[in-house]
């Protein structure tokens, strides 16, 4: 009787911190498509998730649910205090575990998967998720299903993290993070498998540039088959090859190659 309860409720909750969304499909303000290939698919419910997680509270974790708009699955928790919300689950974090969310505790119960705590009190090559660049910034490194950061130095107010790309990020030892990889490791093996579900996902088909009219894409024209062009390009005429996108040069000499520790 008390499971039903709590599934009742747990319904009754979860629809409030939904919403609807407008899809845009890749249009500007004036209708004009920017981004191709976009269009279509089903319907997605937006979920407020929680990024923040500052509570100080203990939490069990009710359900865990696929959101459309995420890699990443997501969980419904409940606060010791009666507060529901959203959260990014960790992997290896199962229904009815209870998780620490706050700025620091002196109960070493609270340093397990899916706990968020600040970044001073965790202790060097921890992997964590959900970072935060600056503190009460919200969550904005680390999100995407499978990801996670080491952290590998401390200093007075700095810490620095390494990341699955290599890049090495510092950030304030009073940010917020999580504790773990991000769930849903599988989500890059899968497979798709259809033409069909590509559609649903809201992905319309690609058609190369030199199959367009010259007036559609710079690769377009001629009399069948043509040469490629010297340089490759995108339909505005930038080249799309060999170039970099990044301008920041400091940021070209921080990459470093990374060491999976799994």
């Amino acid at each position: 009787m008390l499971r039903l309860l709590l599934n009742y409720i747990c319904i009754k909750v979860s629809n409030k911190l939904k919403r609807g969304t407008c899809r845009r499909t890749g249009r500007n303000f004036s209708g004009k498509i920017c981004v191709f290939h976009r269009g279509g698919g089903n319907k997605r419910t937006y979920r407020y998730v929680d990024f923040y997680r500052r509570c100080g509270l203990y939490g069990a974790i009710c359900e865990q649910q696929l959101d459309p708009n995420r890699s990443a699955h997501v969980g419904l928790i409940l606060y010791d205090n009666g507060l529901f919300a959203y959260i990014i689950l960790s992997d290896g974090v199962a229904l009815g575990l209870k998780i620490f969310s706050g700025l620091s505790n002196l109960n070493k119960n609270a340093y397990i998967k899916g706990s968020s705590l600040l970044l001073s009190t965790m202790s060097l090559f921890t992997v964590i998720n959900s970072v935060e660049i600056f503190p009460f910034y919200g969550a904005s490194i680390a999100r995407a299903a499978g990801t996670g950061a080491i952290l590998i130095s401390k200093e007075k107010d700095i810490v620095t993290l390494k990341l699955r790309s290599g890049w090495l990020v510092k950030v304030s030892v009073n940010s917020v993070a999580s504790i773990g990889y991000v769930s849903n490791m599988l989500h890059n093996v899968k497979i798709i498998g259809s033409a069909g579900k590509n559609r649903v996902l809201g992905k319309r088909p690609v058609v190369r540039g030199v199959a367009m009219n010259p007036c559609d894409h710079p690769h377009g024209g001629g009399n069948g088959k043509t040469s490629p062009p010297a340089a490759p390009r995108t339909p505005w005429g930038k080249i799309t090859k060999w170039t970099h996108t990044k301008k920041k040069k400091r940021d070209k000499l921080n990459r470093r190659l990374f060491k999976k520790l799994r």
